[in-house]
């Protein structure tokens, strides 16, 4: 992988933390599908070291501690199937049912919301 194309992954990465993280947290709590992942996960990662050591070397060190703090997001993404069990039983519990709700929808305003100040 080039410099150039680690540099797009990780754009893309932050992206995807930025806008759709906290919807797969909602959804799947603390295990999503790594499937929904932009890329899979060991790319992300060899991505951000990359992209990491090279803003290292060059001394921008917020930029690195962005990177790992983004990195730490991949935590969350595991292996479809078992994160998709896990998940079948959180959607099963009403609790979880009742909390999800009004957190998608808020979500979805908080969403909006940022659009509209871009």
């Amino acid at each position: 992988m080039t410099l150039d194309e680690a540099d797009k992954i990780v754009k893309i990465w932050g992206k995807h933390v930025e806008y759709f993280n906290r919807i797969a947290l909602l959804l799947f709590g603390a295990s999503a599908p790594e499937s929904i992942l932009p890329f899979p996960k060991n790319i992300i990662q060899e991505a951000c070291n990359m992209v990491a050591e090279h803003h290292h070397n060059n001394g921008n060190l917020e930029i690195v501690r962005a990177i790992e703090s983004c990195e730490a997001f991949l935590l969350v993404y595991n292996d479809d199937a078992e994160s998709l069990l896990q998940a079948a039983k959180l959607w099963n519990d009403p609790k979880w049912r009742e909390n999800l709700l009004p957190a998608l929808k808020q979500s979805q305003a908080d969403w909006i919301k940022t659009q509209k100040n871009n």
